[in-house]
């Protein structure tokens, strides 16, 4: 049976071998919200086909290492890579995804706060803050000289992806926004 309507799932790619690969976070009907199919990777590769709005990419051993935006995520966003900065001493704790653009990164890598770069807070494209224990999004910021172009897509997706791919809570908001959180809201699939 198809589901009512799009609706957010999961899809992880295994290898030969059954070690995850990749995890998508797709937008469509073919499943129900908040569904997760593991899967073979060329059926992966069918199943999500260009509907993934964000999808994890795994190292040999099962670490997120890359985050890559689609444009049915993103569409206007330019390429970015991140950097995890961690609040674990935080109450509750937290994780803050930055975006950067540039600096001779790859477009999809996912670095570490302590990972070495030339790139400073002042040259961030945007950042995404949430709660690791609920998946609570705490908040969502733009550099204004980025802002209608999609970044804050971006951001929100590739959390998810990383969410997913780590197998920690789903995101969600609790309603709380800005004006312009507001607009980006009702502009957003999201």
């Amino acid at each position: 049976m198809t589901p009512a309507g799009p609706g957010w799932w999961q899809c992880v790619a295994l290898g030969p071998d059954g070690r995850r690969l990749w995890c998508a976070v797709v937008w469509s009907e073919r499943r129900a919200d908040g569904s997760r199919i593991e899967l073979p990777v060329a059926d992966a590769e069918r199943e999500v086909g260009a509907d993934a709005v964000c999808t994890a990419v795994y190292d040999d051993e099962r670490r997120v290492v890359q985050l890559h935006v689609g444009t049915r995520g993103a569409p206007k966003a330019p390429p970015m890579w991140f950097v995890e900065v961690p609040e674990s001493a935080g109450a509750p704790p937290a994780m803050n995804l930055v975006a950067f653009s540039g600096h001779g990164v790859p477009a999809g890598s996912l670095r570490d706060g302590v990972d070495g770069t030339s790139a400073t807070g002042a040259d961030q494209v945007g950042a995404l803050r949430w709660y690791t224990a609920t998946g609570e999004v705490d908040q969502v910021y733009v550099q204004p000289a980025w802002r209608r172009q999609t970044v804050g897509g971006a951001l929100i997706a590739a959390g998810a992806a990383l969410c997913a791919g780590r197998d920690w809570s789903r995101l969600w908001g609790d309603g709380q926004r800005t004006r312009i959180g507001e607009h980006w809201r009702n502009a957003s699939a999201w």
